[in-house]
């Protein structure tokens, strides 16, 4: 019963607020002030990851572990796409450095971490 009545209380409000507007127009506030900040951001996100995986090639040195080695490697690829993403920004920005392309690094980041989380010896 109570299903009922929110899904017919879900259908009565749906049109209303696509009448009026989208859900997410509250937010453009905050989406054009990140943007005024991208760059710094940029910046920032691909030093803390130089960091991480620096920390992370040390353990490995002194482990020499499998699993550190793939962590290692998804670190170093998260580098190298955010200092794509960084070029993407002088060079043509959206057309160096594509969405498409992006994914593909997230795919093979996620890869390493599943397989440093989950892979047995």
């Amino acid at each position: 019963m109570k299903l009922r009545l929110f899904l017919l209380g879900l259908i009565a409000v749906i049109p209303t607020v696509f009448a009026e507007g989208y859900l997410w127009d509250f937010l453009r506030p905050a989406a054009e002030m990140a943007g005024s900040y991208d760059f710094f951001t940029r910046v920032i996100v691909f030093v803390l990851t130089l960091v991480l995986m620096g920390i992370s090639l040390m353990a490995y040195m002194k482990v020499k572990s499998q699993k550190l080695m793939f962590v290692s490697i998804a670190f170093g690829l998260f580098a190298l796409k955010w200092l794509l993403k960084l070029l993407d920004l002088f060079i043509s920005p959206g057309i160096f450095f594509a969405d498409t392309s992006e994914n593909v690094f997230e795919l093979l980041i996620l890869a390493s971490l599943f397989y440093a989380l989950f892979v047995k010896k």
